[in-house]
């Protein structure tokens, strides 16, 4: 693709990466609406974006169902702009737990034997969630296996923010792992033996920070031309 055709393609706010027809809105991937679908009656109104209304999330989940393929809620974590705990606590799926995925998940049969059934947890999440900015990474996931959809614009996935693999060096095309981005961006080690929810929530925060000023800037990072400059170079594997 050309610089100019590049323009057009980041200008025009659609980014064909994720399939289909997406809107980039501040490094924010959100679909867009087509023009032949009837007008929201309530055009929603967003909390103003500071650091008293930005938490970061981070779940766990195990297997249920035949062989564990089935995803359900195990751990679920919300730390603020500070990194401070909001909420944490271990889950009880409606479904009995078939594989615990302890090495991945870092759960336990244990602790799961008193731990909040998922509706109550459920609720809980949603109202330390509810009108707030939500910092994590590949929050898809976590969205899922909470049951909720929050407004697009009130995500802010560092999976899916490309000025983060462009400071990483890393292909745009490829979603980073967690564990890599920090080890590159922030130099530190994570997920040395199992996930822990409050530890990757924390880790997404520190890369939003990384980027937060650009991240709410209308103007898009990926316009400049010195991010350009430097994909040329490493197309053409000039040392950087």
């Amino acid at each position: 693709m050309s610089r100019s055709s590049a323009y057009s393609w980041l200008s025009s706010g659609i980014n064909a990466e994720y399939g289909g027809a997406m809107v980039l809105a501040n490094n924010i991937v959100v679909k867009a609406v087509s023009s032949t679908a009837e007008p929201t009656k309530h055009k929603p109104t967003l909390p103003p974006c500071v650091r008293s209304n930005i938490v970061s999330l981070d779940c766990e989940m195990v297997g249920c169902g035949p062989k564990g393929r089935m995803s359900a809620l195990a751990r679920c974590s919300i730390v603020d702009y500070q990194g401070t705990i909001v909420y944490d606590s271990y889950v009880k799926p409606i479904c009995p737990v078939t594989d615990y995925r302890t090495k991945w998940s870092g759960i336990k049969k244990k602790d799961l034997v008193n731990a909040t059934p998922f509706p109550e947890a459920r609720k809980l999440i949603k109202k330390h969630l509810q009108g707030k900015y939500i910092v994590g990474h590949d929050l898809r996931n976590d969205f899922q296996a909470i049951k909720m959809t929050p407004h697009p614009l009130l995500i802010k996935d560092t999976s899916k923010c490309l000025a983060l693999r462009h400071i990483a060096g890393l292909a745009e095309q490829k979603k980073p792992s967690l564990k890599l981005l920090v080890g590159l961006l922030c130099g530190k080690k994570i997920q040395t033996a199992s996930h822990c929810s409050v530890e990757d929530a924390r880790a997404a925060l520190m890369l939003y920070k990384m980027v937060e000023n650009q991240w709410d800037t209308p103007t898009n990072p990926l316009l400049d031309d010195s991010y350009w400059i430097a994909s040329d170079k490493l197309k053409s594997g000039e040392k950087q």
